[in-house]
């Protein structure tokens, strides 16, 4: 069956009401950030809860774990480590590889950053039913599958390791 969608007007297309959903959570949890005090970015959220799920990884790991490029990446951490959240450290066995983890502030900030996360996607989730929320992340994890396919799956953040996070993502009940 051919699906009949439009990308004219261009709010009714699907790429472009992802897109926008993305862009607006991104600056509403900025936003909200802000507003509870906190200097950390979305960006930043993303690397560090990342890094509390687990810390020591390569940063090439968390860059597919981020869906960030090498470049993007780099300067997020160097950021972090600036401010004292972060530290990285040559890997042992392959000098050119850095591992990154956490400081003692790091894993502290966790405790005032996630209730702030959690009350800003009740707010932004709000209207939903707890199957509709299901259903959104089944139908993502369809299309982000399907992306991959198309382009091979070779793209940075779409590796094997990429992978296995959407199926963590998306399958989740």
């Amino acid at each position: 069956m051919e699906l009949r969608f439009s990308v004219f007007p261009r709010n009714e297309s699907p790429g472009f009401v992802i897109y926008l959903a993305n862009c607006r959570m991104k600056a509403a949890l900025q936003k909200k950030f802000e507003s509870s005090g906190l200097t950390v970015t979305p960006e930043q959220w993303a690397v560090l809860s990342s890094l509390w799920e687990e810390e020591g990884i390569h940063q090439s790991l968390l860059a597919e774990k981020t869906t960030k490029d090498r470049h993007n990446i780099a300067r997020i951490v160097k950021l972090l480590e600036r401010g004292g959240l972060v530290r990285r450290e040559p890997d042992g066995q392959d000098g050119r590889l850095q591992r990154v983890y956490l400081t003692e502030e790091g894993w502290a900030l966790k405790s005032r950053l996630v209730p702030v996360v959690n009350n800003f996607l009740q707010h932004a989730l709000s209207g939903l039913t707890q199957e509709d929320l299901d259903s959104v992340r089944r139908i993502l994890g369809t299309i982000v599958t399907n992306l991959a396919e198309l382009s091979g799956g070779l793209d940075e953040g779409t590796g094997p390791q990429a992978n296995d996070n959407r199926r963590a993502i998306f399958d989740r009940k």
